[in-house]
């Protein structure tokens, strides 16, 4: 395939490894936020912050110029936190050029508004902009490791959707499968974080195995149940946006998500362990976006409900498992 000219605006975790995998098949500028990383970045080709160990290829170029890193390029993949998003996608509009297409990367939901964040982008990029979304089963810390990974691409055209997939292979590293489920794509990336933090509260609490599969299935059946309402098909679910990165987010010590509930289950609350953490748990702001959207709606979300209640009510761990145990008995 022909070298591709491809900006990354966001260089956490997530954004560095997409720009290490990217760039052994093509010419790749990553936008930096931050200062201190971005000098570190350019002149140690190392982020010790966020993937120490990994060394940058000299040909990436990082940046703090959001023109240098969206002007003339055939792809952009946002890669900011959700809370981020928004402004980043304002700041990228003037620079792109009707060729290029957006990959938003950016696993989460906006808070107040519930979101997804290839919504955001349909909203303030110039109107026949082209969004796909980047999603499935991909720890940063592995993927930067050249680890085999699968991933899907989900756009509502299919042939850009294909077009972005091929762009995003390198074998034998990075396998890419495509969709036209954009909202059912987009909502597993989003909702399985919350599902992973109530995973972190089990091991912190040291249950042991049985609750924990009974989480990841029941778990499943939630984001299923609040996908086919928000318009997702249920199939989606069941693939690697779905039960793929759900299984990995519950069990991986590089989740950020259940770190988050494993401290919970500590004795921690969550203004403390965000003040220690050094990346986003965007399974916070999910649970948040749609504990509110789904008392407004009447969609039952029971684990929800209590991550939600865990994170901001100072919700008593031991009763919120009684009350997920002691619900009415109902057919699987």
């Amino acid at each position: 395939m022909e070298k591709k000219r491809i900006g990354i605006i966001g260089a956490g975790g997530w954004g560095l490894a997409l720009a290490r995998i990217l760039s052994i098949r093509h010419e790749v500028t990553v936008w930096v936020y931050e200062a201190p990383e971005l000098q570190a970045l350019s002149g140690e080709r190392e982020s010790k912050t966020f993937l120490p160990g990994i060394r940058f290829d000299p040909a990436i170029r990082f940046t703090g110029a959001m023109e240098e890193a969206a002007k003339g390029k055939d792809l952009v993949v946002m890669v900011t936190p959700s809370f981020a998003y928004r402004a980043s996608a304002l700041a990228v509009a003037p620079y792109l050029s009707p060729e290029t297409v957006v990959v938003s990367a950016t696993k989460g939901l906006e808070a107040g508004t519930m979101r997804r964040m290839s919504e955001i982008a349909a909203e303030v990029l110039p109107k026949k902009t082209e969004i796909v979304t980047l999603s499935g089963p991909s720890h940063a810390e592995e993927v930067s490791r050249l680890v085999p990974t699968a991933v899907v691409v989900a756009g509502k055209h299919p042939k850009i959707a294909e077009r972005v997939r091929d762009i995003f292979i390198t074998p034998p590293h990075f396998r890419v499968y495509s969709s036209t489920d954009h909202c059912g794509v987009e909502l597993g990336g989003a909702l399985k974080n919350i599902i992973a933090i109530a995973a972190g509260v089990i091991d912190g609490m040291k249950l042991g195995d049985n609750p924990k599969a009974a989480l990841i299935t029941r778990g499943l059946a939630e984001m299923v149940r609040f996908g086919v309402f928000m318009g997702a098909k249920p199939q989606t679910f069941y693939g690697l946006s779905g039960i793929g990165d759900l299984v990995v987010t519950c069990d991986s010590l590089h989740s950020r998500n259940r770190r988050v509930g494993d401290l919970l289950a500590q004795g921690l609350d969550y203004p403390r362990i965000k003040s220690e953490m050094k990346q986003v748990a965007e399974g916070v702001y999910a649970a948040k976006a749609v504990h509110e959207f789904a008392l407004t709606h009447k969609v039952s979300m029971p684990i929800t409900e209590s991550v939600y209640r865990l994170l901001f009510e100072s919700g008593d761990l031991k009763k919120e498992l009684s009350a997920l145990m002691s619900r009415d008995p109902k057919e699987e």
